[in-house]
């Protein structure tokens, strides 16, 4: 008796735990993969040779005279740029979901922020997901001229802010009214399908990174600026390749957002409401890239017949490459409606104009390893310039807030450098 017991509870054991074992083999219980950890980054030395034609001049009234400063002439200068370390640590689930973390370490010995950017990302077959401080979809989503600039990356990189005075109240940026950098923001893009892929970035206020105090009254910045809430921005683009080798990209990008002063008290200032759209083409060797940006009315003060806009620009790139060679030009030009009368009335718009251009070639040396030398040269002129300029002093009242006015600025910038990339 005891051996049938013994027996029949022997072969119901193996009747229960056969079938766990063959579903076992056939379902393997899920799996995670330990996140990897990646190290990546960059570091440029350049030397600059540098003329401009104009410097800082002083305001026409009263104390705001001393806001005049002298910043650059003419010279040299040496400057280690685009200094970062990238921090990946990138993991999966076993149903094949990607999620990671990501910081990137500013280089810049003069930074304020040893942190450049800080944010978790997860992605699959329902899209990606960016959260924390990065750039947006008005950024990481548009095409335009700068895809086909090389060196320094032309206005794309740190030319104007290294070694040329920028004549007050002209459009000398690649850059829509409204982008939010790296503030901190939530950023969702779908899959790409038949080429399309269509993306938005929300920001609940600009100038805030991370756990950066904020105030909800004034811009926090030593510069002060107006600054932005509830900012939305928006992309689409298309990318295909064809059967004979030419690949395209077209992209729309816009940014809307409430505008809020400088601090409070200060007047008024319009809605942001900006957008671009741009496209690249490239053969073989050859690399063609346009791009065309509007920045309406964003940002500009309230009053009275005021027709002053934030303005418009075009940009332009062209590549040739040859084996370890690179050759690129590009052209910029930015208009605006500037102001041109009173304080509170006669707005006769006046027109200030940015014309820049550049050329560069880049040699490649060995892998991450590259040497270049690019040419610009920048024409900018706004006949409304120093009264701009007053209105902005008497707006800020601080000397420190407002470099004092720059009108009608030739520069010509010569710049070699070398770049290791890993």
């Amino acid at each position: 008796m005891v051996r049938t017991l013994l027996g029949s509870t022997a072969l119901l054991s193996v009747l229960l735990i056969t079938p766990q074992a063959q579903a076992a083999e056939t379902y393997p219980s899920p799996a995670m993969e330990t996140p990897q950890l990646k190290l990546s980054g960059q570091t440029s030395f350049n030397s600059y040779f540098f003329k401009n034609e104009r410097l800082f001049r002083a305001t026409r009234d009263g104390p705001n005279q001393e806001c005049s400063r002298r910043k650059y002439g003419r010279g040299q200068l040496f400057s280690v740029e685009n200094s970062r370390l990238k921090v990946n640590v990138d993991g999966r689930t076993d149903p094949g979901m990607e999620y990671g973390l990501v910081f990137v370490f500013d280089g810049n010995t003069d930074a304020d922020h040893f942190v450049r950017e800080d944010y978790l990302y997860f992605g699959g077959t329902w899209g990606r997901i960016y959260a924390g401080d990065t750039k947006g979809v008005e950024s990481s989503m548009s095409f335009g001229g700068y895809d086909n600039w090389g060196a320094t990356g032309f206005l794309d990189g740190g030319t104007i802010s290294r070694v040329v005075n920028e004549t007050t109240g002209t459009v000398d940026s690649i850059d829509l009214v409204g982008e939010t950098s790296r503030d901190t923001k939530f950023t969702y893009l779908t899959p790409r399908k038949y080429g399309f892929q269509l993306g938005a970035s929300y920001t609940p206020r600009t100038e805030h990174r991370g756990e950066q105090t904020i105030e909800s009254g004034r811009s926090v910045l030593s510069s002060k600026r107006p600054f932005t809430t509830d900012n939305i921005a928006s992309g689409i683009n298309f990318i295909h390749k064809f059967t004979n080798g030419v690949e395209t990209g077209l992209s729309a990008t816009s940014i809307f957002a409430q505008t809020h002063p400088e601090f409070k008290g200060a007047p008024a200032r319009r809605n942001t409401a900006s957008f671009a759209l741009g496209g690249t083409i490239s053969y073989l060797n050859f690399g063609f890239s346009a791009e065309y940006g509007n920045n309406g009315r964003s940002q500009q003060l309230k009053m009275g017949g005021n027709k002053v806009n934030a303005g418009q620009f075009i940009d332009f790139g062209v590549s040739y490459k040859w084996g370890a060679t690179t050759l690129s030009t590009g052209y910029f030009y930015g208009w605006r409606k500037a102001l041109g009368g009173g304080e509170t009335k006669d707005f006769v718009s006046r027109k200030a104009k940015t014309n820049a251009v550049a050329a560069a070639i880049d040699h490649k040396l060995a892998p991450g390893l590259g040497v270049y030398a690019e040419y610009e040269n920048f024409q900018m002129k706004n006949p409304a310039a120093l009264i701009e300029g007053e209105r902005i002093n008497k707006l800020l009242g601080k000397c420190n807030e407002f470099r004092g006015p720059v009108k009608n600025n030739t520069a010509n910038v010569f710049v070699v450098g070398s770049r290791v990339v890993f």
